[in-house]
């Protein structure tokens, strides 16, 4: 069984406690205005991988990190997918699952009746992006989603999670610079402003 990633960038010191693997699910159909990662939208971007071959490479490394950030896009919008990937990780390695919706906590349970992600997922932050609400907080985009720490399948509302306030950025070969983190408002367009006065015309999209 395949998945169709946008990315997965590592190290990762905020979206969650400790250091960690991000990985970003392609494809959402939900169209909030305002995201910060519309590229996502498109079911055909991204790549296809194995998620048989990505559990082992994550497992090769695993004792070097504390968890896994999974976003989007939608990660459930490829459920199965997303299913089949955290029962690898959680009955053979012992990092902490935080995982991102825009979908609402009772769509969730009415969407999958098997509540199979309520087993394997640790924090889950739910809820449609609503950019007149724009949250400048750690975990959320706006004040309408909520946190959920999930244990032994039960799922309780925390009012915040520890993480760090900085971003995570990488370059890779391609000379494209990532960041991972939910910006304060206009923060992206400053950092391009300053970029811009420097010479290094770079654009987040």
């Amino acid at each position: 069984m395949n998945w169709q990633l946008n990315k997965i960038q590592y190290p990762v010191y905020n979206l969650g406690e400790g250091k960690r693997i991000g990985i970003w699910a392609q494809g959402c159909t939900l169209g909030c205005k305002g995201c910060v990662n519309n590229t996502l939208w498109s079911k055909t971007g991204g790549k296809s991988i194995s998620i048989v071959d990505l559990f082992n490479w994550v497992a090769s490394f695993q004792k070097d990190f504390d968890g896994l950030t999974i976003s989007g896009g939608e990660p459930f919008q490829q459920y199965e997918q997303l299913i089949t990937f955290l029962h690898l990780i959680k009955s053979k390695t012992d990092l902490n699952v935080v995982c991102f919706s825009g979908y609402y906590f009772k769509e969730l349970v009415e969407l999958f009746p098997d509540k199979l992600f309520l087993k394997y997922i640790d924090i889950l932050i739910d809820g449609r992006y609503i950019e007149e609400q724009h949250d400048d907080s750690n975990l959320k985009g706006s004040l309408n989603q909520t946190i959920y720490k999930i244990f032994k399948g039960v799922a309780e509302i925390e009012s915040e999670i520890k993480s760090p306030k900085k971003w995570s950025v990488k370059v890779d070969l391609n000379n494209q610079i990532y960041m991972a983190g939910i910006p304060k408002n206009n923060e992206l367009e400053e950092i391009c402003h300053n970029l811009n006065k420097v010479g290094i015309h770079k654009k987040f999209r």
